[in-house]
């Protein structure tokens, strides 16, 4: 609604009920006064009547006297009334304005004869046939106990309550014309002090209801409008330091998030990003301010993420109160740039319905059990062969023990030697690398001279490369260079480095391990 149709409403509504009841209650008024006034030629007319009624005299057939014709002209004349003197047959023996009453006709049917003639007095108004102007007309039997008799009427023109002139016009377009100031002036205070304020205060709450807590509602107006602008303003100044409250408290929650190493996600219920820090803005290789407020699918492409959402929306749907809320966990997969992480998945619906997904990066983790499921293998591989060549050796020695073939038990016994030697090294070697793993490892340093340490390393390996087929090549930049260092786990170190290079080196292939 417009501000002028407010007005309009406002004020239109009032001018009619004032006019309403200033025409009513006039209307009134002017009845109950001409009510009154008419009761009072009533009741003039009716003395008159009384007074006319001792002055009537008839002669031997009916007629009035002469004496009683000038008795009620001059009453009519003094008292400015029409007297009318009707006889039993209702026709008009005598009338003081009609010098030929005959021709007026029969009046028994007048309703002021009529009555008369039932309980002896009567009175109507009408407009009258002889004047053809309104007039009050009251009638009395002249003889109180023959009302069927001779009877005696008085009439008076009508006379109104009021009379407009030409002044009273005046006056009258006068008190319109006041009127209608006076409704304009009433019409300026309510726009000024009620509507143009009432207008002001919608127009800061709609700022206030689309965001804009800064905007502050006008405090001009009534009494009671500045209150309520006082305290809208109040509400307003509170909720923007809410606001500004929840603004840093959402700054570090993010900063919080951004800190935190694992790829973390939360969508609201209508699957829009709220939340995304920056390790899962790289990894899903978007911008996070982009991002936000967006439609996951319209920003996110992997397949992997998208599938862990809408696992947790058949597991877990929107709405569903009343059950707890249960992190589904899983084991991902994802690829980026050629290389395939390997991700711990926690996704839970939220209480307002949202989804959070945490990725933990596992890799490293899945890369040391896969290293070490390697290990086992490796070592039982290890173990089998030395402990089969001993269970060989013993079963033989059993059997040429009793031959006494001393040269077949020797043989027996170098390989049992030789195998127990070699399981002794393995073991030794664990508990090396064990050392080489713990935090409280002292090394025992000592001077190492890198030719030493070559014709060591080729005394060792250089056989098992010649079985193979490969080439041991040591590039040592200074023979004669010195350096201090644990020789022990030194050894172990080189050893496990060129072992695993014979392993994994084919005949026509090229392998380099550097130190």
């Amino acid at each position: 609604m417009s501000p002028r149709s407010y007005l309009l409403r406002l004020i239109v509504p009032f001018t009619v009920l004032i006019v309403a009841v200033v025409a009513g209650a006039g209307t009134i008024i002017y009845l109950a006064a001409q009510r009154t006034q008419q009761q009072q030629q009533i009741d003039n007319l009716d003395r008159i009547v009384e007074l006319a009624r001792p002055m009537i005299a008839t002669d031997a057939v009916g007629a009035p006297t002469p004496d009683t014709i000038e008795r009620l002209a001059h009453l009519g004349r003094i008292m400015q009334v029409r007297v009318s003197l009707i006889g039993a047959d209702g026709r008009i023996v005598f009338d003081t304005e009609t010098p030929s009453p005959q021709t007026l006709g029969d009046q028994s049917q007048r309703a002021e004869v009529a009555q008369a003639r039932r309980g002896g007095r009567g009175w109507a108004t009408r407009r009258s046939v002889t004047t053809d102007r309104p007039s009050v007309f009251v009638a009395v039997a002249a003889d109180p106990a023959n009302p069927a008799g001779a009877i005696v009427r008085a009439a008076a023109d009508e006379r109104p309550w009021t009379r407009l002139s030409g002044s009273a016009w005046i006056v009258l377009i006068t008190a319109v014309l006041a009127a209608s100031l006076a409704m304009s002036g009433l019409a300026f205070l309510l726009h000024r002090w009620w509507i143009a304020p009432v207008r002001r205060i919608t127009e800061a709450a709609i700022k206030l209801a689309a965001g804009d807590w800064h905007f502050r509602a006008d405090l001009r107006g009534a009494d009671e409008l500045r209150h309520l602008a006082e305290r809208l303003n109040a509400v307003a100044l509170q909720a923007q330091k809410q606001m500004n409250d929840i603004r840093h408290q959402r700054g570090d929650l993010q900063a919080l998030v951004d800190a935190l190493p694992d790829p973390i996600l939360l969508t609201d219920p209508g699957e829009r990003i709220r939340v995304i820090n920056l390790p899962a803005a790289r990894l899903l290789k978007l911008d996070p301010h982009q991002a936000l407020g967006r439609k996951l699918i319209t920003v996110v492409n992997d397949a992997t993420v998208l599938h862990l959402f809408d696992a947790i929306a058949e597991h877990q749907p929107p709405g569903s109160d009343g059950q707890p809320v249960v992190a589904h966990s899983s084991e991902v997969r994802i690829a980026r740039d050629g290389k395939r992480s390997t991700y711990q998945a926690m996704v839970n619906r939220t209480a307002q319905g949202g989804v959070l997904l945490v990725l933990r990066d596992i890799s490293t983790l899945a890369g040391a059990v896969q290293m070490k499921t390697d290990f086992v293998a490796n070592a039982s591989h290890e173990l089998r062969t030395p402990i089969a060549a001993i269970k060989m050796g013993f079963e033989t020695l059993k059997d040429v023990w009793d031959d006494e073939d001393h040269t077949q038990a020797e043989r027996c016994l170098a390989i049992i030697e030789g195998h127990l030697a070699r399981l002794e090294e393995m073991l030794r070697d664990l508990l090396d690398l064990s050392r080489v793993e713990s935090a409280d490892l002292k090394p025992h340093l000592s001077e190492v001279r890198a030719s030493e340490l070559e014709l060591y390393l080729r005394s060792v390996w250089q056989h098992a490369a010649d079985q193979k087929g490969v080439s041991l090549v040591f590039e040592i930049a200074n023979e004669d260079v010195e350096f201090v260092s644990d020789r022990r786990l030194l050894d172990l170190i080189l050893k496990n480095l060129i072992e695993n290079s014979l392993e994994f080196t084919s005949q026509a292939g090229d392998r380099e391990s550097g130190v």
